[in-house]
């Protein structure tokens, strides 16, 4: 290279320029600025280029450039494809040369990520993917906080290394969080995946800063096969397709939207609007272009065109509420077999608009269809409201059988092919069990129960050469099954809602589904991971209370969720003990009884009983009639621990332990439901506060077998959901949490004057606790949003807001630590001095 005698001009040879082009072929986005253009000209080619090389080359080479004005200044590519020969190699020695162009922090010689230029933290990730070197990367808990997202998690799901899956797992679990949080709000959310994935030095690590810090946790809703989990509105329906090379999801809705997104990263690449709710969709190609077929719950049933988003032409003919859509080729056109609320169910060609078959036979709606070949014919399988599954001769339109098993509606079918025989998979409304059909002679060949409530979809899909099914129930999980030896080999849980919508595709040869439902946003898992480790389990169920106890001079937690009520070491989070209640757990209180430390326990169906923690065993049953325990607590009478239960029929019970009786020292029937019950002390004597569905705080003082309310309190509430005790200024005071309010309102217990209300919540607080903390009182609040609230009682001052990568339900102070029931996980923080 020489300089010409034009200023400002090079003179350069074909290797030269070769040399100067190299690093643009590589480039991501928009492209590369110049200054770490020039940082990789020269980690390419070893030639010392500079700076000034590079824009001079710049003004001459236009023509073959591509500029952009980013947020940072102007960017480079290439305007035609580059050389990417060698690709590996290359993209190493890019990836040395951009993690050296991040500053070092001077404190501790590390990288100092905020100072780094954008182009690094919107695109190092890509780079390291494909240099093999991500899962070095992710060490970097600091890299992880300040990397930009949608970079990060496109290059997470490419397949890595062993060594990176958990923190590749980490990352993906909240990513549709802490995306968009700010950087406190991400560290939160991460450190707590973290901690749920077993990687608690990462918890600490990524906590750094903040005030709080996970000790650990449980990940029984976390699991590596999961991609991402798309915001916004649930889904009533879905299907998968391929647009310009890139597999989509296309998913229905109960707001009148059809949402087209990339299955990758969740980019949203179209929204069609229907003229009502879409509960039924299917895609296909029709003229050799992705099509999606809709049905509505008004009866709409249209074709729209996937690249415009264009209308293709509607298919009249059903009356009410189309259930069911499906697309198939028959005589190498493509069809949609539709079917719903009117009973009949319809064959349509998709090239012209024909109506060519309608089918009656069902007796009630018909709400799923799916397709088979049996002996050598095509036909269509439907499930409907009159509890049976039939199939249908696509070829002349006739009814080849009726499937009879099931005790209650068939909400959804799919098919496959098990030992070279075709089968059908169903799945009813009422029932725990998927049931598997052989097709040729209409047998049942197998029953599928693992769920723990009703079975609302499967779909069947090829894994390893073998054929599975997803089934997805109320429980809120997804369960993946071999037919071929029709065993349970995984459950993805995470759900917060229960999914009914399944949707199976293949990204690069990789099986790949899509879960959701009316009320659960839609995820997306890798099923090529179903069987990868995952992290320590605990409760399969909502976390409905938790307590403190000690054990043997150790503090315990207790938690009572799905149907179980487990005692943890707080120290590490070992699983001590494990009770079966019988019933779901909805409540559960805990105090020491002659030294012994116990449970109140309140479940659906009348269930509570007092356990014995230490001994594992049931200490005290309290009957009581068919009605669901709402809430649990303890009491004193006369100086002895009394167990107190609500349920939902309005009776209060006050149970004594020491009588053998199967009947409670004190039963009222209250003014209304009490759902939440605290002990607390007024005037130096004992006194019982309930807050009922009324909205009333009432203050109970307990006498033996007789009860006097000495004050009731109108907060103005709706209805109270929780309450909280604690001492200000020497007077008992109750924090009260009132059906969806987003405020908690703090009463004097002595005079019922409102003190103070906190109100600085995004939206409605779920549960409330108090703590102490150098000689302060202090209040803490969980709202819907998954966000946890430390307050300061003398001012009502918010003082700390940490967010959690899930909604929450419960909260309880153990010591200077905070144990919280989230979704199915328990979480406890420790405060960060």
């Amino acid at each position: 290279m020489t300089n010409s005698g034009e200023v400002g001009r090079l003179t350069l040879d074909a290797d030269d320029e070769a040399a100067l082009l190299r690093p643009l072929g590589f480039a991501e986005g928009a492209g590369l600025p110049l200054a770490l253009w020039a940082d990789l000209a020269r980690a390419l080619s070893g030639h010392p280029w500079t700076a000034q090389d590079v824009s001079r080359y710049r003004n001459q080479a236009g023509e073959l450039l591509v500029e952009t004005q980013t947020r940072a200044g102007a960017a480079y590519r290439l305007r035609a494809p580059g050389d990417r020969s060698d690709e590996r190699r290359t993209q190493q020695a890019i990836t040395s040369a951009l993690l050296a162009a991040v500053p070092v922090n001077g404190a501790d010689g590390r990288p100092d990520w905020p100072a780094a230029a954008p182009y690094i933290v919107d695109h190092l990730a890509a780079h390291a993917a494909e240099a093999g070197v991500l899962d070095e990367l992710l060490e970097d808990a600091e890299y992880l906080v300040h990397a930009a997202p949608r970079g990060l998690l496109r290059a997470v799901n490419i397949p890595g290394s062993a060594q990176g899956r958990v923190r590749r797992s980490i990352y993906r679990a909240s990513v549709h969080l802490h995306a968009t949080a700010g950087l406190p709000e991400r560290r939160d959310i991460l450190a707590v995946d973290a901690a749920r994935h077993g990687e608690t030095g990462l918890a600490g690590e990524l906590s750094r800063g903040r005030p709080w810090s996970p000790r650990w946790a449980t990940g029984s809703m976390v699991h590596p096969a999961l991609r991402f989990t798309r915001t916004g509105l649930g889904v009533d329906a879905a299907a998968c397709t391929v647009i310009d090379g890139r597999p989509h999801a296309v998913t229905g809705c109960y707001d009148s939207s059809v949402r087209v997104w990339d299955m990758t990263d969740g980019t949203e690449r179209l929204v069609i609007t229907e003229d009502d709710g879409v509960y039924a969709l299917d895609c296909t190609e029709i003229d050799g272009r992705p099509h999606v077929v809709t049905g509505t719950c008004s009866g709409g049933l249209r074709v729209w065109d996937l690249d415009t988003g264009a209308e293709r032409f509607a298919l009249k003919g059903h009356k009410g509420w189309i259930r069911a859509v499906g697309c198939t080729v028959i005589d190498g056109r493509p069809h949609a077999v539709t079917a719903g609320e009117d009973c009949l169910v319809r064959v349509w060609d998709l090239v012209d608009g024909s109506e060519r078959a309608r089918m009656p036979g069902h007796t009630d709606e018909v709400r799923a269809v799916a397709f088979a070949e049996v002996t050598g014919r095509s036909v269509a399988v439907t499930g409907g409201y009159d509890d049976t599954v039939r199939l249908w001769d696509l070829e002349d339109g006739v009814e080849r059988a009726v499937l009879t098993g099931h005790t209650s509606a068939v909400y959804s079918v799919s098919c496959t092919v098990i030992d070279g025989i075709p089968h059908a998979v169903t799945g009813s409304g009422g029932e725990r069990t998927a049931r598997v059909w052989c097709l040729t002679d209409g047998s049942e060949r197998a029953a599928l129960g693992g769920h723990t409530s009703w079975m609302s979809a499967v779909r069947c899909v090829d894994l390893g050469g073998r054929p599975h099914v997803l089934t997805a129930g109320d429980d809120c999980t997804v369960r993946v099954w071999d037919l071929t030896e029709n065993t349970e080999r995984a459950v993805l849980a995470g759900h917060q809602g229960y999914p009914d919508v399944l949707a199976c595709t293949e990204i690069d040869g990789r099986p790949y589904a899509v879960s959701g439902g009316h009320s659960s946003s839609p995820r997306v898992w890798d099923l090529n991971d179903i069987t990868l480790p995952v992290a320590r389990r605990g409760h399969t169920g909502t976390v409905q209370g938790a307590g403190l106890v000690t054990i043997d001079g150790r503090p315990h937690a207790v938690t009572g969720g799905d149907t179980t009520v487990r005692v943890w070491d707080l120290a590490d989070g070992t699983e001590r003990r494990t009770l079966s209640h019988g019933h779901r757990v909805e409540a559960l209180a805990c105090t020491t009884v002659d030294g012994s430390p116990c449970a109140a326990v309140g479940g659906c169906c009348g269930a509570a009983r007092v356990w014995d923690l230490a001994a594992g065993t049931e200490r005290r049953n309290l009957p009581g009639p068919d009605h669901q325990v709402q809430t649990v607590a303890w009491t004193d009478v006369k100086g002895r621990p009394h167990a107190v239960t609500s349920d939902s029929d309005r009776t209060v019970r006050v149970w004594s332990l020491d009588e053998d009786s199967e009947h409670p020292l004190l039963t009222d029937r209250t003014r209304s439901a009490v759902r939440a019950m605290e002990s607390v002390t007024v005037d130096g004597h004992p006194h019982l506060l309930t807050g009922g569905e009324d909205g009333a705080l009432r203050l109970w003082k307990l006498t033996g077998k007789s009860r006097r309310i000495s004050s009731t309190i109108h907060t103005g509430h709706y209805w109270i959901r929780a309450l909280a005790i604690t001492a200000l200024d020497g007077r008992p005071h109750a924090l009260t949490v009132g059906g969806n309010d987003t405020a908690v309102q703090l009463w004097d217990l002595a005079d019922g004057s409102l003190r103070s209300t906190l109100a600085q919540h995004r939206s409605a607080v779920v549960a409330v606790t108090c703590t102490t903390r150098d000689d302060r009182t202090e209040a803490v609040t969980l709202d819907s949003s998954g966000a946890l609230h430390v307050w300061d009682l003398a001012t009502a001052r918010l003082r700390e807001r940490i967010a959690l990568p899930a909604r929450a339900q419960c909260v309880t102070v153990v010591g200077p630590d905070l144990v919280i029931g989230m979704g199915d996980d328990i979480v406890v923080l420790d405060r960060n001095l």
